[in-house]
């Protein structure tokens, strides 16, 4: 069954936000007082965003994992 043109412009304004929101997430984080970390983390952020995945940061720890 062919897909409608309405349902592919929206897959493909779906797909664009996600790439809009990927770019603005690695500019706002490419600062000069950005630690190595805080760039692996903004890059490991986009990059789910890319692949579609959900977002798990847990909020107030920058996403990364701490152990006692």
């Amino acid at each position: 069954m062919a897909r409608s043109m309405k349902d592919v412009q929206a897959d493909l304004d779906d797909l664009q936000s996600n790439v809009d929101d990927a770019v603005a997430l690695l500019e706002d984080s490419y600062t000069p007082e950005a630690t190595r970390a805080n760039l692996v983390d903004a890059v490991s952020q986009a990059l789910d965003l890319l692949a579609g995945e959900e977002d798990e940061e847990d909020e107030g720890n920058g996403g990364g994992e701490e152990e006692d």
